[in-house]
C-alpha cells in the first residue's frame, strides 16, 4: 500500500536570477516564489514537493568470503571452497542463478614491517571473493543469510543488506501527483494574497527525484537462531518547479 506524505519542506532560498522582477519573495516553507511583469518570465513560480512510500519487495545482500593462508594457492583454494559452498547454499534457499553476481575478487599479500626500518616481509596472502545477491522473496531473506553463514563458516563476511522496490513506477507517479497538488495550493494562496487570478501552468519541471538506499545490517557471524531482518518502508520524494500564468 502506498502511503503518501504531502508537502515536504524545502529550503531553496530566493535567487535574483530571472531578470527584472516586479516582486520576489520566499514561501513560509522555503520554496522560491517569483512574480514578474516581464514578457519572458511573467507569472508565479513555486516549488512543490510530494513523497510516497511503500514496503520494499526486494533485498540486495553483499556477502563474501575472506581467507588468509601462508601461500597464494592455499588461500585461493580455501576461499574457492567456501565461496562455492555459499553459492550452493543461497541458491538452495531460493536465490535464482541470474541474481548471483560477483562484484569483487582480490589476492593481496600481507606484510610485517620490522621495527628497525628494514625491508617488509610477506607473512601470507588474503583472498577475498564478494557476491551480490538479489532476493526477490523477502520471506526467504533470513534463511538466505543464515544458510550462507553456515555454509561458509568463519570465512564468511556479510557486509550489507539493503531494500528496494523492484518497479517503483507507481510510487513515482504518486509522488509526482502530490508534488503538483502541493505546487497548486501554494500558487493559489499567492495569487489570492496578490489579488490576482491564477491561470494555467506555463512550464513544469521535475527538479528532484530521490530514492534513498537503506543499509540495514552489517555482520559476519554464524547464526544459531534465525537472523531477524526488518524491511521498513522505502520512500520516494519528487519536487517540481511550476510557473503559473496570471490572468
Amino acid at each position: 500500500m502506498i502511503r503518501p506524505t504531502l508537502g515536504r519542506s524545502l529550503t531553496l532560498g530566493c535567487l535574483g536570477l530571472f531578470g527584472v522582477l516586479a516582486a520576489a519573495g520566499c514561501t513560509e516553507d522555503g520554496g522560491t516564489t517569483l512574480v514578474s511583469t516581464t514578457a519572458d518570465s511573467s507569472g508565479i513560480v513555486v516549488v512543490g514537493a510530494g513523497e510516497a512510500s511503500a514496503p520494499p519487495d526486494t533485498a540486495f545482500i553483499t556477502v563474501g568470503v575472506q581467507v588468509t593462508q601462508p601461500s597464494v594457492e592455499a588461500a585461493r583454494s580455501e576461499a574457492a571452497r567456501s565461496a562455492a559452498a555459499v553459492i550452493a547454499a543461497v541458491k538452495k534457499a531460493g536465490v535464482e542463478d541470474r541474481d548471483v553476481r560477483t562484484t569483487q575478487f582480490s589476492i593481496s599479500p600481507n606484510y610485517v614491517y620490522p621495527r628497525d626500518g628494514g625491508e617488509p616481509k610477506i607473512t601470507g596472502y588474503t583472498v577475498s571473493n564478494t557476491l551480490e545477491l538479489k532476493v526477490r522473496k523477502l520471506d526467504a531473506l533470513s534463511a538466505v543469510i543464515d544458510d550462507a553463514a553456515e555454509a561458509g563458516g568463519d570465512a564468511v563476511r556479510v557486509n550489507s543488506v539493503r531494500f528496494d522496490i523492484d518497479d517503483p513506477t507507481k510510487l513515482y507517479e504518486a509522488a509526482r501527483a502530490l508534488a503538483m497538488k502541493d505546487a497548486r495550493a501554494k500558487a493559489e494562496q499567492l495569487a489570492a494574497l496578490g489579488n490576482v487570478k491564477l491561470g494555467k501552468p506555463i512550464s513544469i519541471a521535475e527538479t528532484q527525484a530521490e530514492r534513498p538506499i537503506q543499509d540495514t545490517v552489517r555482520s559476519a557471524a554464524l547464526a544459531k537462531e534465525a537472523t531477524p531482518i526488518e524491511a521498513g518502508t522505502t520512500a520516494i520524494t519528487v519536487t517540481v518547479s511550476v510557473r503559473w500564468a496570471i490572468e
